[in-house]
């Protein structure tokens, strides 16, 4: 067995107090009182606000009030901490799990969080299938849960499954009670969730406004905290503003003190009225183009290896989003401890993209577009602008990048209905996705399942190493995995990466304490107001 981490002392966190205010919250206008209001602005709608079925960072800061996940994971390490559970051990393949829990904890019916309650959960998330996709990447091999007594689990599976203690730290294993289990997913998604955490749920109506109160006698925080005891503040109350700048505008005049999602443009007029805003890079796969290489034109590494080369990522990036926004630099984001930095393979190279193609036999045609035996040479750009206004100007600036090299490119947006439609048919020549994990595994998940050629994933000896970083709990063994997966991945040209995704979260200046998880999601237990 592992050598188990154990729970830090409470005076430990709260010695962190003036940095982690000082790193977390807004410019502070004097000594944080507690009690009051803070009002949330949040970005895009919110159809499903139970944590365990949806990934949305309007519902995450919601759920987050209400529920506690079994660990932590620290934002700048990405060590795992504790939180409901005291220590953990994990056996030498990875499949059993034993987590020992914290004394005391409730649910906020009153009922106590055990290590049935836990099993309760866990067999939860694991029966809602495609309706919770990150518990179902994590839980993929679950097996049970064996209650050993009230304070004391052990999760087992049926193959190696590493990735899951990074698991326990994220919202999608936050702790509901046993009488919430026992609801269908639908009246979860309206609201009714009874949580562990520091706040309860008032009142939800979906795609409008959402209130939490705070919760008395709340006294188990995560080790990453930085007070003890209940929440500062006494009431939060969410709006929705899907439009950027209205969130922006409305956190500048003062008619709300926090605003979710903000895009580059909103930060200097938020600076400039006294707030702050807090930039956090989303864990995960980076902004990137999956490679059909089934394709025609696509099926030759040459074109693959001059699409990784003939991008200006630093250029495209900076004259799009600014500063707010890093170029990638690998298939994962720099955050992830498994990271290695390819940007040598990355770095931009028109000259030597266009002698891969000469001498690969792609011929310039009059317009300058490429050809080879009557096939042109022209891809296909799937994307949505769902994600972001910003995804037609940075491909349009692709476009030309890869236009002067002799690849001509055709922009597809599509709807966020058309681009999952796409990536499930496969029907794509590349097609542009990110997404926001804690943990590697997620990027092995979405080249598995969105590309099309597994003959080139097998070949390759990438499916036998993505089984290995499974089964390797020692940290170092699964980091020199994931630096050869990374180096295999981009040799092959089977996702090139663009852009790292970033969270950009406003704060008012009369508000300290805002805390971004791992994931960039927020949390606001240590947060208070200065006025």
């Amino acid at each position: 067995m592992s050598t188990a981490r154990t729970r830090l002392p409470a005076l430990a966190a709260a010695g962190a107090l003036t940095l982690l205010l000082t790193a977390c919250g807004g410019a502070a206008g004097g000594a944080p009182t507690s009690g009051g209001t803070l009002t949330v602005g949040l970005g895009g709608g919110a159809t499903c606000v139970d944590p365990q079925q949806t990934f949305n960072f309007s519902s995450a800061a919601m759920a987050r009030t209400v529920v506690d996940s079994l660990t932590d994971q620290d934002p700048r390490t990405g060590e795992i901490r504790p939180w409901l559970a005291d220590s953990w051990e994990v056996n030498a393949d990875a499949t059993e799990y034993t987590f020992r829990l914290r004394e005391g904890v409730t649910f906020s019916d009153g009922t106590p969080f055990d290590a049935a309650a836990l099993a309760a959960n866990l067999d939860y998330i694991k029966s809602l299938g495609a309706k919770s996709s990150r518990g179902a990447a994590y839980l993929v091999n679950y097996a049970g849960t064996t209650v050993v007594d009230p304070r004391t689990a052990v999760v087992s599976f049926s193959a190696p499954s590493a990735p899951f203690l990074v698991g326990t730290s994220t919202l999608v294993f936050g702790m509901l009670s046993p009488a919430t289990t026992q609801l269908t997913p639908e009246q979860r998604c309206q609201g009714e969730l009874v949580g562990t955490g520091p706040f309860v749920m008032d009142s939800y109506v979906q795609d409008q406004t959402a209130t939490v109160l705070r919760r008395a006698g709340y006294a188990w925080p995560s080790s990453l905290s930085t007070h003890q005891g209940e929440a500062i503040l006494e009431r939060i109350e969410f709006v929705w503003q899907p439009v950027p700048n209205v969130r922006a505008g409305s956190l500048a005049s003062g008619q709300t003190d926090v605003a979710m999602s903000l895009e580059t443009q909103d930060v200097a007029q938020i600076e400039a009225a006294g707030g702050t805003v807090q930039r956090g890079t989303m864990p995960g796969l980076p902004g990137s183009f999956i490679v059909n290489s089934t394709r025609p034109q696509l099926a030759d590494p040459a074109v693959r290896q001059a699409l990784e080369i003939g991008i200006d990522r630093e250029s495209v990036v900076r004259t799009v989003l600014g500063t707010s926004f890093d170029p990638a630099t690998s298939i994962v984001t720099s955050n992830l401890r498994e990271y290695s930095d390819m940007s040598s393979m990355l770095a931009p190279d028109p000259a030597r993209a266009t002698a891969l193609l000469d001498t690969a036999g792609w011929i310039p045609g009059v317009d300058g577009i490429r050809a080879r035996d009557g096939v042109r040479l022209e891809i296909g750009i799937t994307y949505s602008d769902d994600f972001g206004a910003f995804y037609t100007s940075l491909m349009q600036l692709v476009q030309q990048q890869l236009q002067a090299i002799g690849i001509g490119v055709r922009l597809n947006s599509v709807t966020q209905a058309g681009l999952v439609d796409a990536q499930s048919t496969r029907d794509f020549d590349t097609l542009v996705t990110t997404i926001t994990e804690s943990d590697p595994d997620i990027v092995r998940s979405i080249i598995q399942t969105r590309s099309p050629d597994t003959a080139l994933l097998e070949s390759s000896g990438l499916q036998a190493l993505f089984t290995r970083q499974q089964a390797e709990s020692d940290e170092a063994a699964r980091t020199a995995t994931w630096a050869e997966i990374q180096r295999i991945v981009l040799e092959n040209g089977i996702v090139v990466p663009l852009f790292e995704g970033t969270q950009l979260t406003g704060i008012g200046p009369s508000v300290t304490g805002v805390r971004q998880d791992f994931k960039s999601m927020v949390s606001f237990y240590d947060t208070a107001r200065t006025e």
